[in-house]
């Protein structure tokens, strides 16, 4: 089971990447010019799978949203029996792949 501050950062997370024009790969997020920067960098506008847990964090949560963010990672990876990190699925496999494991997470 999902706990609530995950449940609600893995949901904003797939809010956020389900819009095509806002993923990446190669990089935890871009900005508008394509350079690659952090997912909770103010300007960054497109986002990895993990970039968008944290930014989806930094949006939910004031304090501790690094940890949460990566707990939310964890639970997707756990509950998808995923033995990669979320990185290598985002890279390798894709977004409809990491939308497909952040469904299922939320699903349970």
């Amino acid at each position: 089971m999902v706990k609530p501050p995950q449940k609600q950062i893995i949901t904003r997370a797939l809010e956020i990447i389900s819009d095509e024009s806002r993923w990446t790969c190669g990089a935890m997020a871009r900005l508008a010019d394509n350079k690659p920067c952090g997912g909770s960098n103010p300007r960054a506008v497109r986002f990895c799978a993990a970039g968008a847990l944290n930014r989806a964090a930094g949006e939910l949560l004031s304090q501790n949203g690094f940890y949460h963010a990566s707990e939310a990672e964890r639970q997707v990876l756990a509950a998808n029996c995923e033995l990669r990190g979320l990185p290598l699925v985002n890279d390798i496999e894709g977004r409809e792949a990491v939308i497909a494991m952040f469904k299922l997470t939320l699903g349970r």
